[in-house]
């Protein structure tokens, strides 16, 4: 994931770059009627990478202002606002004491992920614009300061004593006695609510609608990646755990790696996602 943000950044400066040069000092000293404008986009997100963590569909929100340099550059500060909720059709549930014969079944509430940030944005037109251009591919790049919040979390193990995997993966018993081992921030630390300040980038391409100097519309689909904050990743702790199947196919994780590990559910990696954003621009 990292070396594909990298390459992003690469290709984007680099394109960047090359169409400063062609525009040439003429170009760069030419006036517009209307070039700054103040804008407002919002829209889903959606997690990326290899473990997603544990959320569903998200929410995008940005709003900036930029200040057209010459027909293809503009420049501009940018604040925006990611924002997921916790699902738990995205924790896997089942795990398996051997010691002791357990079967556990796992419940979670919170763990929210809201990431704040600002930024500069550098947008670059791919065919150079004009006051009566009417529509217009770009690509932008946004290096930004971040503070994020993780809410905190709490849960419940349900136990199935006697559960039987000698050998023969027996649904559980259905004398055994069930109970709740309930856990939450007071006990253990991982599951309080933590903020950090990070960093990140995003990376994007968009199209511009103007139907008018003052008013244009654009949509935009920006991958984002923030330097590493904590989150809910079950799928991280799943990974090396010994897995048991039922008689039903139910996979079971060994809960010694996974459920009893101290950071369950708990991870603190890099952050990635794709938003797609509906917006408006107000130019003067």
């Amino acid at each position: 994931m990292k070396k594909i943000l990298l390459a992003c950044l690469l290709l984007f400066f680099i394109t960047l770059t090359l169409h400063a040069q062609d525009e040439g000092a003429a170009v760069a000293q030419q006036r517009f009627e209307n070039d700054k404008g103040i804008y407002i986009a919002a829209g889903p997100a959606f997690a990326l990478g290899k473990n997603l963590g544990d959320y569903s569909t998200g929410l995008s929100f940005e709003v900036g202002f930029l200040k057209r340099l010459n027909k293809v550059m503009s420049i501009g500060p940018n604040i925006s606002y990611l924002a997921f909720k916790y699902d738990a059709d995205k924790t896997y549930p089942y795990y398996y004491e051997a010691a002791n014969d357990d079967a556990i079944e796992l419940e979670l509430t919170g763990g929210d992920v809201a990431i704040l940030s600002a930024g500069f944005t550098l947008k670059l037109n791919f065919v150079p614009v004009g006051d009566n251009t009417k529509v217009s591919i770009y690509g932008i790049g946004t290096p930004f300061v971040s503070y994020s919040t993780r809410s905190e979390l709490s849960g419940a193990g349900y136990f199935y004593e006697d559960f039987d995997f000698d050998g023969v993966y027996d649904d559980p018993n259905p004398n055994s006695n069930l109970f709740p081992d309930e856990w939450d921030a007071s006990a253990f630390p991982v599951l309080e609510k933590e903020s950090k300040v990070s960093g990140g980038l995003h990376v994007g391409f968009g199209a511009d609608f103007v139907p008018t100097k003052a008013v244009a519309f654009f949509i935009q689909a920006t991958f984002s990646y923030t330097l590493p904050i904590t989150y809910v990743s079950t799928e991280d702790y799943l990974k090396d755990a010994t897995k048991y199947e039922d008689e039903n196919s139910t996979i079971y994780y060994e809960a010694g790696p996974t459920y009893y590990d101290e950071e369950f559910p708990v991870v603190k990696n890099g952050f990635s996602a794709l938003s797609i954003k509906a917006g408006v621009s107000f130019n003067f």
